[in-house]
């Protein structure tokens, strides 16, 4: 699993580095530029059924959380990733030894030369020297280089090679494996697994329309602050949906609160970055009886 993602950073910038190379017309070139000078987290499960064992490789600062319910009849919430950022004190020990005596202009504030993650898909300015950088925006109008601001000395300071966890899974126990963008975890810790279970737990034939109008609230709602700051209110969840991904995102977004969902919904892109970020959730279920 880890080479491949290596594998696979280093073909998006072979691609954008062929294509700067060559005699393309300039909609080719940057439309070949475009996956280095962008950037992403990625997140990776991978089931043996044969072993009973599952493994989760994380880049960047999306998170795995795997669900089991114990002896006693308990949802136990089990990490599979730890996000890989500025706080992170693996993280920091691995780029001091990758670029000693540099300490001091590439961690502040949590974060690395200035972005939060330190593990990402392509976002060439932290992996390509300023030379390059500098002569890819003069021809082709790419991202400005991190200097002077930052001293890029010893790129790359960011690597897309994932930090892999595995488990084995006891097939007596029910369980199931959340992976999600950091969106949903703005939101939610622990009570993912929680709400989860509960999702489990209720019978289809109550998740009626007459039920679920009985549970809405219809109250104002005042955008107070930073959307991050205003996390998941158990009082207000709901189980309603069919889908435990889509229960997921609706309950980090209100749950029961219908005019929070509906406003935290109402923006499009760019603007919605300032009420909710990015959104994207997987719940795989392991020995759970079908509802």
């Amino acid at each position: 699993m880890q080479e491949a993602f290596v594998k696979l950073d280093g073909s998006i910038f072979k691609t954008a580095i062929d294509a700067y190379q060559t005699n393309l017309p300039l909609q080719d070139k940057l439309a070949n530029l475009a996956p280095a000078f962008a950037g992403s987290c990625a997140l990776l499960s991978l089931y043996d059924p044969e072993k009973n064992k599952v493994h989760v490789a994380c880049t960047g600062d999306s998170r795995a959380v795997y669900g089991q319910q114990n002896d006693q009849g308990v949802w136990e919430a089990i990490p599979m990733s730890i996000d890989q950022s500025g706080y992170n004190e693996a993280e920091i020990a691995r780029l001091k030894k990758e670029h000693p005596g540099e300490d001091e202009q590439i961690f502040s504030g949590g974060r690395i030369l200035g972005i939060m993650i330190s593990r990402a898909y392509g976002d060439s300015r932290w992996k390509w020297p300023v030379e390059l950088q500098e002569d890819l925006k003069k021809r082709s109008g790419g991202p400005s280089s991190l200097g002077p601001k930052y001293k890029v000395l010893t790129p790359p300071y960011l690597t897309a090679e994932p930090v892999v966890k595995s488990l084995n899974i006891d097939p007596g126990k029910p369980s199931f494996l959340i992976m999600a963008t950091d969106g949903l975890w703005d939101k939610l810790s622990q009570q993912a697994v929680d709400l989860v279970s509960k999702w489990l737990e209720t019978p289809t034939t109550s998740r009626t329309e007459s039920n679920i109008a009985l549970e809405m609230t219809y109250e104002p709602y005042v955008f107070s602050g930073p959307e991050s700051s205003e996390r998941f209110v158990k009082e207000k969840m709901t189980v309603q949906d069919s889908n435990a991904a889509v229960h997921l995102v609706g309950n980090s977004l209100g749950g029961n609160h219908h005019e929070m969902i509906a406003g935290r919904l109402a923006y499009g892109s760019p603007f919605s970055r300032d009420v909710r970020d990015d959104i994207t959730v997987q719940v795989i279920f392991f020995h759970v009886p079908e509802q």
